[in-house]
């Protein structure tokens, strides 16, 4: 191979990784979309908490495909009424989330079925990655949550 074939293979190369690399991720897209309604406390939680609610993600096992599952749960089945309707200045989500196809694309093979739902796809994330969905309440000084019935947890803030 000569130097002007090594170049260019370089070149190419170079392209391809920019390529990739300029693709974001799902948090990244969670926050250009939602702002400062999505809140990161660790790697295993994120919360979208678009006023002084919130809902929680948590997962048992560590996996990177958590954002991937809060963002395909926020547009196919959180029933917050921000996510679908105009409020103030704020952009609809369902309606700006334009790489939704791009996420469900990385996470699909969670569903086993040929048919590849959404709602296949996050029962299966769910699953395997053991996340546990909660509600929560910034009020008066605390953040209350609970992840079943009647379970009601304060901490001060």
């Amino acid at each position: 191979m000569g130097m002007r074939h090594y170049w260019v293979f370089g070149l190419l190369l170079g392209f391809v990784a920019s390529a990739h690399a300029a693709e974001p991720d799902a948090l990244s897209l969670l926050k250009r979309d939602l702002g400062e309604a999505i809140e990161v406390h660790s790697i295993n939680e994120i919360r979208y908490c678009p006023d002084n609610t919130c809902e929680i993600y948590r997962a048992t096992k560590t996996n990177q495909d958590l954002a991937a599952f809060v963002y395909l749960h926020l547009f196919y089945e959180s029933g917050y009424y921000y996510l679908s309707h105009a409020v103030g200045d704020k952009k609809v989500f369902r309606q700006s989330a334009v790489e939704e196809p791009k996420v469900m694309a990385k996470v699909v093979g969670y569903c086993p079925s040929a048919a590849k739902e959404p709602s296949c796809i996050l029962k299966n994330m769910k699953k395997k990655l053991g996340i546990k969905m909660c509600q929560g309440r910034y009020d008066e000084g605390n953040f209350c949550y609970g992840c079943s019935e009647n379970e009601n947890i304060c901490k001060k803030l």
